[in-house]
């Protein structure tokens, strides 16, 4: 980029800012930015496109030169849009005559500039048209001028060319390459055998692959839902585990109640047969004593008997006496059978259910 160019473009950003900044463009400080950026435009346009470029495009690339001149006159047109309509308004407008006119009469300079370009737009495009069709009439002379010297060369070597001598080397040649020609049709053949042989493997193979992707896919299949089975089978094992734990904790926490219950019943046990072998040792001293008791009773009862036959006594009294006698005796009998049978109850063994 040249330094002109630069300055330029440094100018039209400061421009650009100072329009950006400003709140209201139609106060006299900032109502000429809009045209001081159109100037500072203008000035890029002639640090860029000086009559060097116009020369340099103009030989080695019309396209962009009629794209420059397309752009041109589209501006152009744009401004004279513009000013047009501004004009029929100047004539109302406090303005002074003299800027009036200075105004008439550069917008009908840039009128007169705008139709000569457009003259010259259309006389490019006019020239670039037969530039084209001359190129191209070059073209088919030049492509004329070799089909006529490849005719000539062809016709000179005619005129040097023996057409009997021509002919006989043509069918000597002939005959010499019949039998390789022969062979050449046998290859041919055989080619077209191995091209039909190659055809049939390859539908062979097509089908084999068929068939191996058809027993591949089921393999897959049987695998995936083999997979699924498994996986399935490990899912229910562990539900079944855990039920199977839960039961098994149930049933450890029953037989530990049982277990504990056992021990407690094994302690009353010990217990009772402590309490029990007192009561037995207690029973059988109270045993002795009463079978001391009744053979003393007996004894007594005896005596008193023996006397009462020899002595005068009230017999009636004495009756009683025997009777009440006989009746007490009949009580410790009774509780003497009664002891002995919670004893022999005792006796038996304990029976514990788990």
């Amino acid at each position: 980029m040249q330094p002109n160019q630069q300055h330029d473009i440094e100018a039209i950003n400061v421009l650009l800012q100072q329009i950006e900044q400003s709140r209201n463009l139609r106060e006299f400080e900032t109502i000429k930015l809009p045209f001081e950026l159109v100037q500072a435009g203008m000035s890029l346009w002639e640090s860029t496109f000086h009559p060097e470029v116009f020369r340099q495009l103009a030989g080695a690339d019309p396209e962009t030169l009629e794209a420059w001149a397309i752009a041109l006159s589209q501006t152009l047109n744009i401004q004279l849009e513009i000013l047009n309509f501004w004009l029929p308004h100047l004539t109302t407008l406090p303005i002074p005559t003299t800027l009036k006119q200075k105004i008439s009469d550069r917008v009908a300079s840039i009128n007169q500039i705008a139709n000569d370009k457009s003259k010259l737009i259309q006389s490019a495009a006019n020239l670039l048209e037969q530039e084209e069709k001359l190129q191209q009439s070059n073209s088919e002379l030049q492509s004329l001028k070799e089909k006529v010297r490849q005719l000539q060369e062809i016709q000179t070597e005619l005129e040097a060319t023996n057409l009997d001598n021509l002919q006989e080397f043509i069918t000597t040649q002939t005959a010499a390459l019949e039998p390789q020609q022969k062979k050449l049709r046998s290859l041919q053949q055989q080619k077209a055998d191995l091209d039909d042989h190659i055809a049939a493997l390859e539908r062979q193979q097509a089908i084999l692959k068929q068939e191996i992707y058809y027993w591949q896919s089921r393999q897959n299949r049987i695998e995936t839902s083999t997979e699924n089975t498994v996986a399935e089978l490990i899912i229910l094992t562990q539900l079944q585990r855990e039920r199977l734990s839960e039961t098994l904790a149930g049933e450890l926490a029953a037989l530990q109640q049982q277990r504990n219950e056992l021990t407690q019943q094994q302690e009353s046990y010990h217990q009772a047969q402590q309490q029990l072998q007192k009561a037995r040792e207690d029973f059988q001293k109270y045993q002795t004593a009463t079978e001391e008791a009744i053979a003393a009773l007996n004894t007594h009862y005896q005596s008193d008997r023996a006397l009462g036959s020899l002595l005068p006594i009230d017999r009636n009294k004495v009756d009683n006496l025997f009777r009440n006698a006989q009746q007490t005796l009949a009580e410790i009998d009774q509780e003497l059978a009664a002891a002995r049978s919670k004893h022999e109850q005792a006796q038996q063994k304990t029976r514990f259910t788990f």
